[in-house]
């Protein structure tokens, strides 16, 4: 383990802020040295329970129109199932709370989510402490950390987890945003391909081809980037009925 990965714990106050503030600059630049989303998950998840003291493993759930949580990564096969019975409603979820911060310190006397809390000590849990993962912009999801041990985050625990999710939270909320523009650059080369292979194989411009291409994909519903891909694929529409006579 690099020196990095715990954080420091200097005794002076002012220099305690400037070695956090150092120490999470190096963490930050750490997360952002990729831009594919799902290794950032990975990432984040492990690094959290690397440096957040007590923590022995973690998970991200990445929140979803449709659903209230969907499992992104995990450090621990066992915490899959925690994280998919959060769907029910039960867990350190935010329903019915404003709050950044869930924290649970013996999860065998916890009343809040008893079903919950009797799965996650079945598999050998006794504390956990939950931290909504969010920028500005966008609810992003929420980070939770497990403990085999009961009260094992202590405040300076909390202190760290906080910071680090602030950083987390930019990290993934900059990974997808690299991950829409890769797919959008990459979808419109992919039609522009498109479009010249259909004008030549038609004989007609490029602005005729894109019209193929859309009519196509609004009669069959298939995403634009999906004909396109079928067209640079098999040089042609699979319909050779919808190319001009």
């Amino acid at each position: 383990m690099s020196a990095a990965s715990t954080p420091p714990r200097p005794g002076e106050p002012g220099h305690r802020d400037r070695t956090y503030a150092a120490y999470f600059a190096r963490i930050s630049e750490g997360l952002l040295s990729s831009g594919d989303e799902p290794v950032t998950f990975e990432r984040v998840v492990r690094r959290a329970v690397q440096i957040v003291p007590g923590c022995d493993e973690g998970a991200i759930t990445v929140a979803r129109r449709r659903r209230d949580a969907v499992p992104a990564a995990a450090t621990a096969p066992e915490l899959e199932l925690l994280e998919q019975l959060l769907d029910d409603g039960g867990g350190p979820s935010w329903s019915g709370t404003d709050s950044g911060m869930l924290l649970s310190d013996d999860l065998r006397h916890e009343r809040r989510w008893p079903g919950w809390a009797a799965a996650a000590v079945d598999q050998g849990f006794r504390s956990v402490l939950a931290i909504r993962l969010q920028t500005e912009a966008e609810d992003i999801g929420a980070l939770r950390l497990y403990s085999r041990r009961s009260r094992a985050f202590t405040d300076d625990a909390l202190d760290v987890a906080e910071i680090y999710a602030t950083h987390a939270a930019t990290a993934l909320n900059q990974a997808h945003l690299v991950t829409g523009l890769r797919t959008a650059l990459e979808s419109r080369h992919e039609i522009g391909v498109a479009q010249g292979i259909l004008a030549m194989r038609y004989e007609i411009s490029h602005e005729q081809a894109f019209e193929l291409l859309r009519r196509y994909s609004s009669r069959t519903n298939t995403k634009l980037r999906d004909v396109a891909r079928i067209v640079v694929t098999t040089r042609a529409l699979p319909e050779d009925d919808t190319a001009p006579g």
